[in-house]
């Protein structure tokens, strides 16, 4: 298991996970957290987080959608893993699960 510290960002029906000093952010389908137990601090309204403690955050590519290029030195900024989650998004709603395209203001393939 990484000893690292990993930052998640839950949105869309998806996860962006981001480990310290990776130049990519994984995408991947679902709200989850895998490897080492997670602390909850605030249970979200809408859904629900995944446990997968069985998966190794170091050896799990193969259940990724997608990669993200990141600089690793913008890990800690205030912010950073949302805004690029959101960026990309938004230039591939067609990434996005169907059920979950438009959840927090994001896009929604509908026109109007």
């Amino acid at each position: 298991m990484p000893t690292r510290p990993i930052s998640r960002y839950f949105n869309h029906g998806l996860t962006f996970r981001w480990a310290q000093g990776d130049r990519e952010i994984a995408v991947k389908r679902g709200y989850v957290v895998e490897g080492n137990p997670f602390i909850e601090v605030t249970r979200p309204k809408h859904f629900s987080i995944a446990d997968r403690p069985s998966e190794d955050p170091a050896q799990d590519r193969d259940t990724w959608l997608a990669t993200i290029p990141a600089n690793p030195s913008d890990w800690d900024k205030p912010g950073a893993l949302a805004r690029i989650a959101e960026n990309w998004a938004t230039a591939n709603p067609r990434s996005l699960p169907a059920d979950n395209r438009g959840e927090g203001g994001g896009p929604t393939g509908q026109r109007r």
